[in-house]
């Protein structure tokens, strides 16, 4: 029997072990529910809030509170942030689903200040009336090259591919295309079209303004017009400073989406190829890794201006990094021992590995192991998180 429990007590520990890994090699953060609680005067009929916890994005129907109470107002709201940001953690309040709304108050609140008590705001830049709530139908005639359009606002959070338009009639004169929208507020409802897959496609002019336009507009004129004829692979040779571990592509061909932006690939010379598949044209600057301070920059650290491609009339491009607005050297730094360590389609590469490689995934499974000395190279992984442990140190790795 205890031979029985032993052997049971061992297997746990197997199963524990790599997870105790994972938590103790990344450092990863631990999710804390946290309830907003504010204090408004009574004229005011909903409340929303938004800050560092969801980016500081728009206030939407996902950061709308609950009523508590009617006398005094009070509204809440459970939000979720990480141990380690609570201390930077700041927001605001606002009385509807926009930034006119916001609190008169200059200052933020701070998430580590809060107490029981919650926060009182006193007074609003504006006050929302849920009645201006509704589904608005808007028509738009465009040019007749037109072959697809989205319509984008605050409505959308201005997502440009969410909410593509239906083509109702055609003309040589032009197209016109409808789509019917909800609106939290048609009193500050402001709109664009896009005609294409992402922000390089959008309109010249400024936004309209549904409350000065109306529902029935012209667009005649765009940035560039998405034609499925002219579309391909857009390749991007890149030459960067010394000391770049990684390079990433961010652009309009994913909506400026760095998480999911395309990693390239190290050349033998040292320089770079990242291609961009099946697309027309786009806007696009270079990072040193997937996060927002590692952004390409001048000689003198200044602002380096979006770049532009087109797939028809620059497929191949030559372009060369002149600085980092910050060099990011984690993996370089982690490589104390000349290792090198990246993903690249769909598997894993350690370069100058002594001992060996071992590869979980975030339940603690162990997914692949080997015994070696040089480069390894996993077999084929899903996208996703993973832990390599190389030579007895663990590092998180993102695969795509």
């Amino acid at each position: 029997m205890s031979l029985i429990l032993t052997f049971k007590l061992f297997n746990m520990k197997k199963r524990i072990l790599p997870i105790l890994l994972l938590i103790l090699a990344t450092g990863a953060g631990i999710a804390q529910t946290h309830t907003l609680k504010v204090t408004v005067p009574d004229t005011i009929q909903v409340c929303f809030a938004a800050g560092s916890f969801n980016g500081w994005g728009t206030p939407s129907a996902a950061t709308k509170m609950t009523k508590i109470s009617d006398s005094p107002k009070v509204f809440t709201l459970g939000i979720e942030v990480q141990a380690g940001d609570v201390a930077t953690s700041e927001y605001k309040y606002y009385s509807g689903p926009d930034w006119i709304y916001e609190q008169t108050q200059a200052a933020t609140f701070k998430l580590s200040e809060l107490d029981e008590d919650g926060d009182t705001v006193e007074t609003f830049k504006a006050i929302y009336n849920p009645d201006w709530e509704s589904d608005v139908t808007i028509n738009v005639l465009v040019p007749a090259i037109v072959y697809q359009l989205n319509i984008t606002g605050n409505f959308n959070g201005w997502d440009p591919t969410s909410n593509p338009m239906t083509m109702v009639d055609s003309t040589v004169n032009g197209k016109e295309f409808s789509q019917t929208i909800h609106s939290l507020d048609t009193t500050s409802l402001a709109f664009k079209f896009v005609a294409g897959p992402g922000w390089a496609y959008e309109q010249s002019a400024g936004d309209f303004i549904y409350m000065t336009v109306g529902s029935d507009v012209v667009c005649d004129e765009f940035k560039a017009i998405y034609d499925p004829t002219k579309v391909g692979d857009i390749t991007i040779n890149i030459t960067v400073p010394e000391g770049t571990v990684e390079v990433w592509v961010v652009g309009s061909y994913n909506n400026w989406d760095i998480a999911n932006s395309v990693q390239a690939v190290k050349n033998l010379d040292g320089t770079y190829t990242a291609v961009i598949p099946q697309v027309q044209n786009i806007d696009y600057k270079i990072w040193c890794h997937n996060d927002w301070p590692y952004e390409e920059a001048k000689t003198d650290g200044g602002n380096v201006a979006d770049r532009h491609a087109s797939f028809e009339t620059d497929p191949v491009i030559n372009l060369t990094v002149e600085n980092w607005k910050l060099l990011f050297t984690s993996v370089k730094d982690l490589t104390s021992n000349n290792y090198r360590w990246y993903s690249k389609d769909g598997v894993i590469v350690v370069e100058g590995v002594t001992s060996g490689v071992s590869v979980f995934d975030l339940t603690g499974r162990l997914v692949e192991r080997a015994s070696l000395t040089g480069t390894f190279v996993s077999k084929s992984l899903r996208n996703g998180i993973y832990i390599v442990r190389i030579d007895n140190q663990a590092h998180k790795m993102f695969v795509q």
